[in-house]
């Protein structure tokens, strides 16, 4: 059993040094697990550090990091450009630091968008999508038909009650996709919150834990 304990990281990212929080796996590691945030948050949202333990409990190296737009106070790049990049930084840091090539990426919000991108231009073993906006957007739909097109296996996980997706648009265009799986969480918003403001972190979690699991059982790991 790995007996350490989450750490302060820092590595070079896009434009910025940048700041992660490493959660080594707990037995015998198989992959990575890197975490990105939203617009409005950090990687210390209760979602990110709840994600992060469910990771490492199942042997994974687990990795959040802040966009270099949180730590600087500003706004993220045109198209995300420079997130994208930060993320791809991120995975490439948590290979390096696992040593193993199995690499995961999820996000929330913009991060998950980032997540689109990085996981089909680069070697990944899977994405998992927080709080995705979808209403039909081409520029959308294009990125996510490429998820299938690689046949990334991806976990897309939106609230009923959400303002920013379309769900008949969304459950249409995934319908014949067989690397992607479309979770509902009933009763959260957007933000994966409910009524109250509380994210909802046991649902959430209960489908990424499934679906880490069945990937884990895919390697034989």
């Amino acid at each position: 059993m790995n007996d350490e304990v989450e750490r302060d990281v820092r590595f070079d990212g896009a434009t910025a040094r940048l700041r992660g929080r490493l959660h080594p796996p707990i037995g015998r590691a198989w992959g990575s697990l890197v975490m990105s945030h939203g617009r409005s948050e950090d990687m210390g949202s209760l979602l990110l550090s709840a994600l992060a333990q469910s990771a490492s409990d199942q042997g994974l190296w687990a990795l959040r990091f802040n966009f270099a737009f949180a730590d600087a106070g500003s706004e993220p790049s045109g198209g995300h450009a420079d997130e994208i990049a930060d993320l791809r930084e991120a995975m490439g840091y948590a290979r390096t630091t696992a040593g193993l090539d199995t690499v995961f990426v999820a996000g929330r919000g913009l991060g998950a968008w980032a997540a689109v991108a990085a996981a089909t231009d680069e070697l990944c073993a899977g994405a998992v999508l927080l709080g995705l906006s979808y209403t039909g957007q081409p520029e959308r739909r294009m990125a996510l038909e490429r998820l299938e097109e690689f046949e990334v296996p991806t976990l897309v996980l939106v609230g009923f009650e959400s303002d920013r997706t379309d769900l008949p648009l969304l459950r249409d265009l995934v319908a014949s996709m067989t690397s992607v799986n479309l979770e509902i969480i009933a009763g959260a918003d957007h933000r994966l919150q409910d009524a109250a403001g509380r994210t909802m972190t046991e649902a959430v979690l209960m489908k990424v834990d499934a679906w880490l699991h069945l990937r884990k059982a895919q390697r034989g790991a």
